[in-house]
């Protein structure tokens, strides 16, 4: 597996874009004091701490940038230069360069390269130019890997699973229906393939790269050709059939997660029909680690779909602000989004945010969550039930019960949409991102308004509130679980400014209070509540950051609320859900922004 590759002929570095408007001259000075070197996938190019001695050019193949052993930072692909920040600083690696495929590249030392650039100054102006874009995308803290999609993709049988017959092409058909037609999409199995050796066959890879082609590969046969495809991928997907055989990794897979990172591996979990119910997920995702897993059904085409967007960076995320009652919104911007066929691949909040898109990722309608909604707080009156104010001012028995009866006590990863929730940690100090366990103790955990209601402990002993406390427009959570646009329901107009006629010497004491509530007599002064405080108090931080943590691709929209509409107001659920939906229908999907990310 760790043998290497005989390397291909002489590189032509006039066709890299690096290369550009350089006269041959230099390029053959260039060609002439360098080594071709090739590189095993799996195997590093260079050492984190190392001496920067030489500069590295990638003629064929793929590289991760791995930093502290752990954090992949960045791919590097044909054309590229390796090393060269710390070449021209004369320092140490700053990271480790592995092959993510067999590979080959152009070493330069620093004594040849000095030598040759004092003829041919062009050569130096260059790199300092790619030192340049480096240096201004470090200072941006832009991920080199956003624009790195993974373009060979090995496709491997889980545990015991067999690829269904057909499986390989119905992807191919849904790559080709989500990319630009003249994207070439390629599938490829050991049947149908006439690569003879691995020297064959990364020349035939290189050939479809120069296409920007996507090239789907069933690694499943022999050990000699799942090893040489999957030593070669830059992303792997495990397929298996749920709730059949034996989870655990075959040798085959084990082999292959030792060769392509987390970040770049997919689980799909296959059932025969939509309607049949998902159980039992963990088994199969836990040993595998991969970054996503999806849910396929083998009689919905529209599934297939889903796994190319994101496997191609397109998949569409909703991203949910927290605001009680006011998060009925969200439904409406759903609504809007499935009646103009906009798809949901991915979706995720904070708080209210966290309970509606649970709902919908359990696959509610949304005609459904307000029905729940509706049960929830004004039938069962789940959030008017005061108790001795020890933990909280509310008794979260009713509330508790609900959210179980509704939300089920299933796994996350047992529902149909991907799903995310954000609790606040404040046994860590951190934000707490809920991608597995139950669903119900997600949305509870998102929802713990401090003082309000009693944090929720998790089987760790975390002791979680709501997740609008640290990040109420968890926009940042989507964008390190996925690549692709975003549509981000932010709530309430930001630039409000929340004035009340009160004065401080208004506040009633607790003898006038009491009577007060006694003989449920409604407030003279518009004094702020605890509620109402609490909640704008959690919300400003995050509505002043939001415009900020947008990405490229994300779509911000503020859908409106009915004037004076209170946090717990769910009478006007109905109402407002009907406002968003007419306001994302006629203002926001018709809009030359929306569809041109939507487009790309």
């Amino acid at each position: 597996m760790t043998e290497e590759t005989s390397a291909p002929r002489r590189p032509d570095l006039s066709r890299h874009a690096l290369f550009a408007g350089i006269a041959d001259a230099a390029l053959e000075a260039l060609e002439a004091v360098s080594t071709l070197k090739s590189v095993t996938g799996g195997s590093a190019l260079v050492h984190q701490g190392d001496d920067a001695d030489a500069l590295y050019f990638v003629e064929s193949g793929r590289f991760r940038v791995v930093v502290n052993k752990t954090r992949t930072v960045a791919h590097i692909e044909a054309g590229e230069a390796v090393g060269e920040l710390a070449f021209f600083a004369d320092g140490k690696r700053t990271a480790d360069v592995v092959a993510t495929r067999d590979s080959h590249v152009l070493e330069v030392s620093r004594h040849a390269f000095d030598a040759i650039a004092k003829d041919h100054p062009e050569l130096t102006q260059a790199m300092l130019k790619l030192v340049s874009k480096r240096l201004a995308v470090a200072t941006a803290r832009t991920s080199a890997m956003s624009s790195k999609m993974p373009r060979v993709i090995a496709l491997l049988p889980a545990g015991d699973s067999q690829l269904p017959d057909g499986f390989l092409d119905r992807m191919a058909h849904a790559f080709e229906a989500v990319v630009r037609p003249e994207t070439p999409v390629i599938a490829l199995d050991r049947a149908t393939s006439d690569a003879g050796d691995s020297a064959e066959y990364q020349t035939w890879l290189a050939e479809q790269e120069s296409k920007n082609a996507y090239v789907l590969i069933d690694g499943s046969g022999t050990d000699e050709w799942g090893e040489m495809i999957c030593r070669n991928a830059d992303a792997l997907v495990m397929v298996a059939r749920a709730g059949r055989g034996n989870p655990e990794p075959n040798a085959m897979e084990r082999a292959a997660m030792g060769w392509i990172d987390t970040p770049q591996r997919t689980v799909l979990l296959l059932r025969s029909k939509a309607d049949k119910t998902i159980s039992k997920s963990a088994s199969w995702i836990d040993p595998r680690a991969p970054k996503l897993h999806h849910h396929v059904a083998l009689d919905d085409d529209s599934d297939f779909t889903k796994v190319a967007r994101f496997l191609t960076g397109r998949a569409v995320g909703v991203v949910l602000a927290g605001g009680g009652a006011l998060g009925c919104a969200h439904l409406g911007v759903i609504q809007a989004l499935q009646q103009a066929d906009i798809p949901i691949d991915f979706i995720g909040g904070a708080s209210a945010g966290a309970a509606m898109g649970g709902a919908i990722a359990r696959g509610l309608t949304v005609e459904q969550t307000l029905d729940q909604m509706e049960a929830m707080f004004i039938d069962a009156k789940a959030m008017k039930r005061l108790t001795l104010p020890f933990f909280s001012l509310l008794d979260p028995t009713v509330f508790d019960h609900e959210l179980r009866t509704r939300y089920k006590t299933k796994d996350i990863a047992d529902q149909p949409i991907n799903f995310f929730g954000v609790s606040t940690n404040l046994s860590t100090n951190g934000l707490h991102v809920h991608r597995s366990g139950p669903l119900w103790e997600a949305v509870r955990a998102s929802g713990s308004l401090p003082t309000i209601l009693p944090p929720f402990i998790d089987g760790e002993g975390n002791i979680l509130v709501d997740g609008g406390v640290l990040d109420n427009v968890p926009v940042k959570v989507m964008h390190d679980l996925k690549i692709g646009p975003n549509i981000v329901v932010s709530l309430g107009d930001p630039n409000e400014i929340w004035r009340t006629e009160a004065t401080y010497d208004q506040i009633r004491g607790r003898g006038r209070l009491l009577r007060d509530v006694l003989l449920r007599r409604k407030r003279e002064i518009d004094f702020p509540s605890i509620v109402e405080i609490m909640s704008r108090s959690m919300v400003v931080a995050s509505r002043m950051a939001s415009k900020e943590m947008l990405g490229p691709q994300d779509i911000l929209v503020n859908p409106p609320i009915i004037p004076g509409m209170q946090i717990l107001d769910w009478h006007l659920g109905r109402q407002l859900s009907d406002m968003a939906a007419e306001y994302i229908t006629e203002k926001v999907l018709t809009t030359s922004d929306f569809k041109n990310q939507m487009r790309n």
